[in-house]
């Protein structure tokens, strides 16, 4: 028809332009803040490891220089016993002992709420050199002592004579018992550790 203007239309060539709808924006967002969610998820998980891996690590130092302590004590003295016919009460809450000199080394554990445990911000193993007077602590900041519990073979003093005969023939020998913590933050990044060993004292007095 004359006046009639058709033109071909070009391939691919769409009427009316359109962009993104709201769904498929927020699709998009969605997917973008599930991998955001994901990588830091990750990235927290990563850090806690590295910082359970850190706080287990210094724990088994503590407790390694704590258990040299104490062999090293338990070697170079005796337990002091009670007089006989008394024993021991075992597990013992405090280690008492005695070198050849008379004095008195002794090792319990003390609640964070104790001056010797004051700035450490956990329950401590502390040492005294005068009988419980004083005490000094021997565990490190944040070390958590949850038990310490001493046995000793025997119970009775195989050193006093009763008579002309002894209670028994036994080197005494001594079991240390350790549980503890590295406080943190997170639950998630407190490790635990046990310890326990045996020693003999190298002091014989008979």
């Amino acid at each position: 028809m004359t006046g009639d203007k058709h033109y071909a239309r070009p391939f691919g060539f769409r009427a009316h332009g359109r962009g993104f709808t709201v769904m498929e924006l927020l699709v998009v967002v969605l997917i973008f803040a599930l991998g955001s969610l994901a990588v830091s998820a990750t990235y927290i998980n990563f850090t806690r490891l590295h910082r359970r891996a850190a706080n287990a690590e210094a724990l088994g130092e503590e407790l390694r220089f704590v258990m040299e302590l104490l062999v090293r004590a338990a070697r170079n003295n005796t337990v002091e016993y009670p007089s006989l016919p008394g024993a021991l009460s075992l597990p013992l809450e405090q280690l008492d002992l005695k070198n050849t000199a008379g004095g008195t080394t002794s090792f319990t554990k003390l609640p964070s709420t104790d001056p010797a445990c004051a700035g450490l911000g956990a329950d401590c193993l502390a040492l005294s050199f005068d009988g419980g007077a004083t005490w000094t602590p021997v565990s490190g900041k944040n070390i958590q002592i949850d038990r310490f519990d001493v046995y000793v073979t025997p119970r009775k003093n195989p050193f006093q004579s009763v008579g002309l005969s002894y209670d028994n023939d036994i080197q005494p020998r001594i079991t240390f018992v350790i549980d503890a913590r590295h406080l943190a933050k997170s639950p998630r990044e407190i490790p635990s550790l046990s310890l326990q060993t045996t020693v003999s004292s190298r002091v014989y007095l008979r």
